[in-house]
């Protein structure tokens, strides 16, 4: 699986066998960069916010998913679970959906704006995951100190923190390096190729590139 970061929580998946799965695509005015011209397979959005709910995105023929639930599509079992984007059951800034899935054998879970620690029924939902993608940039979502949380409860192989402060966001988040304090096998990636037999142990962090979101895509 090749796993690339489009900057913000937005992330292209491309399977072995040709599956295409775009994560919480936005729309430009609400980030400050644009998306690169796509196509995927399936759209997953976690949220109704405009940096994140960029359905189209995917092209005129990508099925959407959007909201909690249990879905089959392509092959694939995707769960959607209920969850929030504030620390007060959504009475802030509304409903969140973490989306769990398995693509190539590989157990895959995107947070969306998590805004709280997780529940005990949460974490079950979620159950095992090789590849986490955790919100960390704060003030809208957890903060660093609540991905680390979150990081304890899911006990996933690997983390790619999304949702910080680039060069090119037009509003205000916490970076990634205060995330990263600490953290022993931390790589820092173009993009990741990954198999299941790459997401043995726990807890390693990859910090993935995006010209376009530090503002360097046209340097």
């Amino acid at each position: 699986m090749k796993v690339t970061w489009l900057g913000h929580s937005c992330f292209l998946l491309q399977g072995e066998e040709g599956i295409t799965i775009l994560l919480d695509p936005f729309f430009e005015d609400s980030v400050g960069y644009p998306l690169p011209k796509l196509k995927a397979d399936m759209v997953m959005i976690s949220h109704d916010h405009t940096d994140h709910n960029n359905a189209s995105a995917g092209g005129a023929s990508s099925q959407v998913i959007f909201g909690p639930g249990e879905y089959s599509r392509l092959g694939l079992e995707i769960r959607g679970i209920r969850s929030f984007h504030d620390q007060k059951k959504g009475r802030l800034r509304g409903e969140n959906t973490i989306f769990c899935f398995q693509l190539d054998g590989i157990r895959i879970c995107h947070l969306g704006d998590l805004g709280h620690i997780l529940s005990p029924s949460q974490i079950s939902e979620i159950g095992p995951v090789d590849l986490l993608f955790l919100p960390v940039g704060g003030r809208y979502t957890i903060d660093a100190k609540g991905a680390d949380e979150v990081m304890r409860q899911i006990h996933p192989a690997l983390v790619v923190p999304m949702h910080y402060r680039t060069g090119g966001l037009v509003f205000e988040l916490d970076g990634v390096d205060e995330f990263l304090k600490g953290k022993k096998e931390v790589s820092r990636n173009e993009v990741l190729h990954l198999t299941k037999k790459d997401l043995a142990g726990e807890g390693r962090v990859a910090v993935l590139a995006c010209p376009a979101a530090e503002g360097e895509a046209d340097r």
